[in-house]
């Protein structure tokens, strides 16, 4: 099967589970969102920070090292595995612990209770690490996206009930315990993992500098990633932080689950042609062609439409995140695009080269985040000033990957990307005389009229420049589902 084919046949499996989640998900956030308040949205994602962290050390980039290396044995596998279970017992408890911690950082003992429950949710998630990574490597894309959906599904469920019960913040907790028991259940079921007798180092030896520096790069990205929420909660209060996380979590919904759909195919696909680079440029300017394509549009349609976005997703209590959004909107695209270079630096065997461009984004976004907080207290503008280290990282860490470690032509990487420029110019004209003109008011009709116009003038101008495209697609997709009806 040729590269690109194998691209598109994970990516398929890989969009499906994922666009059912992303339509799970926002359900749930909307019911969700009209029974719980921004502090409580708050409270949980002061310990989801510090759980995200736990997650990372629950890897210690095992994860991609498993996929990446050929040679790894069954009783290697074996022998990482039971590592993977004495490191996911000692996290657990170090969580349980922490929880006090937690609670007099923030000065609450709420965080006691909530820390010591996910403390067992950190135990499943890092103990499902080695199965999952072996779905992966097998390319199982298929069957992944079948237990994210069952695990979504189910939890989903449960989260609703609970909160209409009167659960609380508790709601969200029960279902990030039963999401990870599940998929670490179902993960280790399908992967057909077998324990075998003994123990040695053997198999963690061949892949230690590997997942060395993947761990440390997911080490330091976890600070510029999650430094806001941490400093957020601290010195600006639950509120805040609830009415952040949220936009953070509605900007992310297209970066997380378009770049998501394909990224996790990039590496186990590319990884076999580690001595080809010019193969893995030609291959992932396809990509970025794609992920170009849909983020530009998509984050014009966010920055103009944040408010009936936030209206009608969350309701009217939470449009304090629609400003917030709308500056984190200017960015989706670049993030896109940004969130699918670690595959190839990985399909290089060149996570050395991502550690160190990790830190230099690390120092950015910090630097950003403190500059937000601390100086000028503001929510928007720290999001203003995290938009702009996203900017001055990517050029940066594209440059070193294209021209260093591709040894490839940085300007044709960059042109792939202007040729979307017109409809950018184009869809923001349109945008803009629609917000300013449209006769519609701030009432609950009125932005459910001015959301569907916008997003019809979206989807409108997305078809005149790409009509062709999208109609190749839709006869192949066609094709395809007549030939498997048929047999």
């Amino acid at each position: 099967m040729r590269v690109d084919q194998e691209i598109k046949r994970g990516t398929f499996f890989v969009f499906i589970s994922k666009y059912s989640n992303i339509l799970i998900g926002l359900v749930i956030n909307s019911i969700l969102a009209r029974f719980l308040s921004p502090n409580e949205y708050g409270i949980v994602g002061v310990v989801t920070v510090f759980i995200t962290f736990f997650s990372i050390l629950g890897d210690i980039g095992i994860g991609t090292a498993i996929v990446q290396n050929r040679d790894l044995t069954p009783k290697d596998i074996s022998d990482i595995f039971k590592m993977s279970i004495v490191l996911s017992i000692c996290l657990g408890l170090s969580f349980y612990l922490l929880s006090y911690g937690i609670a007099w950082f923030y000065e609450s003992d709420t965080y006691v209770l909530i820390g010591q429950l996910l403390a067992v949710s950190v135990f499943f998630s890092s103990l499902s690490g080695v199965p999952r990574s072996l779905l992966m490597k097998n390319k199982s894309f298929k069957l992944l996206g079948g237990i994210d959906i069952i695990a979504s599904v189910t939890t989903g469920i449960l989260v609703v009930f609970l909160a209409v019960r009167g659960y609380s913040y508790y709601s969200i907790v029960w279902r990030s315990i039963l999401s990870n028991l599940m998929a670490c259940v179902m993960c280790f079921y399908f992967s057909k993992l077998r324990l075998m007798g003994g123990f040695g180092f053997g198999g963690f030896r061949k892949i230690a500098r590997y997942s060395g520096f993947q761990f440390a790069f997911n080490f330091i990205n976890y600070f510029s990633r999650n430094l806001d929420n941490i400093l957020i909660g601290k010195f600006m209060g639950n509120q805040n932080l609830g009415i952040y996380s949220q936009s953070y979590q509605l900007m992310m919904y297209p970066v997380a689950n378009l770049t998501h759909v394909i990224t996790p195919v990039l590496h186990p696909v590319l990884a076999r042609f580690v001595d080809q680079p010019k193969i893995i440029f030609e291959e992932y300017l396809k990509v970025v062609n794609i992920l170009a394509m849909l983020g530009v549009p998509i984050s014009l349609f966010v920055f103009f439409s944040s408010s009936e976005v936030v209206y009608l997703v969350l309701g009217s209590k939470w449009m304090g995140v629609a400003p917030v959004l709308q500056i984190f909107g200017a960015s989706i695209w670049l993030q896109m695009v940004n969130s699918s270079g670690g595959a190839i630096f990985q399909s290089m065997g060149r996570t050395d080269m991502l550690f160190k461009m990790g830190i230099l984004s690390t120092f950015t976004t910090i630097s950003a985040t403190l500059l937000g907080i601390l100086y000028y207290q503001s929510l928007t503008l720290t999001a203003l000033c995290i938009s702009i280290a996203i900017a001055t990282n990517f050029v940066i860490v594209y440059y070193v990957l294209i021209d260093r470690i591709l040894s490839s032509s940085f300007m044709r990487f960059l042109k792939v990307i202007a040729q979307h420029m017109k409809l950018a110019a184009v869809l923001a004209l349109l945008l803009y005389l629609t917000q300013v003109f449209a006769p519609f008011t701030q009432d609950n009709a009125g932005m459910i009229y001015l959301f569907l116009l916008k997003s019809a003038i979206t989807g409108i101008t997305f078809l005149a420049f790409h009509f062709e495209r999208v109609m190749g697609t839709a006869r192949k997709v066609l094709a395809s589902v007549s030939v498997r009806m048929k047999s």
